[in-house]
């Protein structure tokens, strides 16, 4: 089992049948700060859906940071800078796209930011509270509620 821990940049590797605790993992080439919303420093992690690697949200740098799981202890292969401080992390199913919760679009496989999500008029959207999440109930006083599938993948129809 792979756990985000109060005051460490990393991730522990815990066995479950024990309950011991086997790797200690810290992010290498960056240190701790103050963040936005989590005091966690990495919360947020997340397997890919092949279970070959973890990646783990550094909101103080701004980055995501990604590790081979597929020996132990894992290894850091990767840090990506993106454009707001990370809260959490998803997959597409395939595998193939990574979804911080700050709006970037992440090709898994090449490691590059691929676009960032926006709304309806061109401004940076992503989904952490006092943030500008494009689901919100609130938005300038008003509340928006989701009706319905959108006409792309993923997407929501809103209205006033």
């Amino acid at each position: 089992m792979f756990v985000n821990v109060n005051e460490l940049l990393g991730f522990e590797v815990g066995d479950l049948v024990t309950g011991k605790k086997m790797h200690r993992v810290e992010v290498a080439g960056f240190s701790m700060g103050p963040t936005k919303r989590h005091g966690c420093p990495s919360h947020g992690i997340g397997l890919t859906p092949d279970e070959k690697e973890l990646w783990i949200c550094d909101a103080h740098n701004s980055q995501m940071h990604v590790f081979d799981v597929t020996a132990m202890p894992p290894r850091q292969v990767a840090s990506i800078a993106v454009r707001e401080q990370p809260g959490w992390i998803t997959f597409s199913l395939d595998g193939k796209y990574a979804y911080p919760s700050t709006g970037d679009v992440i090709d898994v496989a090449t490691r590059k930011i691929l676009t960032g999500l926006t709304d309806e008029k061109g401004t940076p959207v992503h989904s952490e509270k006092n943030g500008r999440d494009p689901l919100a109930r609130e938005r300038t006083g008003t509340h928006r509620r989701p009706v319905r599938p959108g006409p792309g993948d993923g997407e929501v129809a809103c209205e006033f």
